[in-house]
């Protein structure tokens, strides 16, 4: 082997054993590092980086900004940002897998689904979850979700279609009274929250995100500015603010007046402000926190959503119509309110049963049932 492969002095292209031109004898201004090439696929307009996964949610996003609602928007890039670090840890573990999702395969899909499984989720979680995904799948255009769901249907997990229980009379009283033995910032903002989540069965995002001025304390409304389904099928709505919720809403924004002097933020948006930082809204974390704690103080395990149902079942036990609770629970359907939410209870039934066919005395002489009065045959069904 020669000296010069051995000891190799600084490529160029007219060096070796037909070179036209001597070679280098100082070393040039620019020198080419040796080591790995530099991989394809980094960079440029269609480079992934490190982390194909986080960059396609990102374009996914991008791509929907002006047709998803500001806060959608913010939601679910929250949800997937989490669910990318969760599959970054799956493929820490597992360095078969791919990272990059127009890739992904059964094999993805179902590391994934396992790795739900190991959270203490429900099945409508999960599912939601999944849509998330499957999103961003579609956007990419992989069919992969798809196909599974149409070749094992039983894999996947299906939203509860059952509703979830309400908070009885006295579950309600001891919630509320856990929220007014919290002190300071939190205090005030457990009993505004479950206060107004119990008497307008707000969705949690609508009431997180309400402006000040939404809240119109002389007629006594709450307009909800950014309704589920925003800028598609959900419209804003007024919510009429019941005397049991008043005042609570007096006692918060006394005291959200004081805290805002106190900033120097008297012209801070959010309705329901944080005491670090005035001007940004509560995430949904924070807000589940101290959920959390009203929880260890009542001993009544609850979701937010479960005030919003006991809302919709406090309307019908107190002789609202099943449409009425569903135009304040912000439904399209009244199958929704019925299906997820609350019906009325069978003594409601049996009452307004009685009530409209006059307690039988509507029913005319000699009308019986003659099938049920005749004694002379076996019984049966008729």
């Amino acid at each position: 082997m020669s000296e010069s492969l051995r000891h190799p002095s600084v490529d160029t292209p007219d060096e070796g054993n037909h070179a036209t031109t001597p070679r280098r004898t100082s070393t040039p201004s620019v020198v080419r590092k040796r080591g790995r090439p530099k991989k394809r696929g980094r960079g440029g307009p269609n480079g992934m980086g490190r982390n194909p996964l986080k960059t396609q949610i990102s374009r996914y996003l991008a791509a929907n900004v002006g047709y998803l609602a500001e806060t959608t928007l913010v939601e679910r890039g929250r949800k997937l940002g989490a669910f990318q670090r969760r599959y970054a840890n799956i493929c820490r573990h597992d360095q078969t897998l791919r990272r990059d999702p127009a890739k992904w395969s059964e094999i993805e899909v179902r590391a994934i689904l396992l790795e739900m499984r190991q959270h203490d989720w429900s099945p409508t979680t999960q599912a939601h979850e999944l849509e998330n995904i499957e999103a961003v799948l579609r956007f990419v255009g992989n069919p992969i979700l798809d196909t599974m769901k149409a070749r094992i249907p039983t894999l996947f997990p299906r939203r509860l279609s059952h509703r979830g229980p309400s908070l009885s009379a006295g579950e309600r009283q001891r919630v509320l009274g856990a929220a007014e033995g919290i002190r300071g910032w939190n205090g005030e903002i457990a009993r505004i929250l479950i206060a107004t989540h119990l008497y307008t069965g707000l969705r949690p995002k609508e009431l997180r995100v309400s402006d000040v001025g939404d809240l119109d304390t002389q007629h006594w409304i709450l307009h909800v500015r950014h309704p589920k389904g925003e800028g598609t099928y959900g419209d804003p709505r007024d919510m009429a603010i019941p005397e049991p919720l008043k005042p609570f809403i007096n006692q918060y924004m006394k005291a959200r007046e004081s805290l805002l002097a106190e900033k120097g933020k008297l012209l801070a948006r959010p309705l329901l402000c944080r005491k670090d930082n005035p001007d940004a809204f509560y995430s949904a974390n924070r807000l589940q926190k101290i959920k959390a704690k009203v929880e260890q103080l009542s001993g009544v395990k609850f979701e937010l959503r479960a005030l919003r149902r006991t809302y919709g079942q406090m309307l019908l036990d107190n002789d609202a119509s099943l449409e009425i609770a569903s135009l304040a629970l912000g439904h399209r359907s009244v199958r929704t309110t019925q299906a997820y939410y609350c019906q009325k209870s069978m003594d409601t039934v049996k009452s307004e049963v009685l009530r409209a066919l006059g307690n039988g005395s509507s029913i005319p002489p000699g009308t019986e049932n003659r099938l049920i009065s005749r004694t002379d045959d076996n019984t049966g069904y008729a």
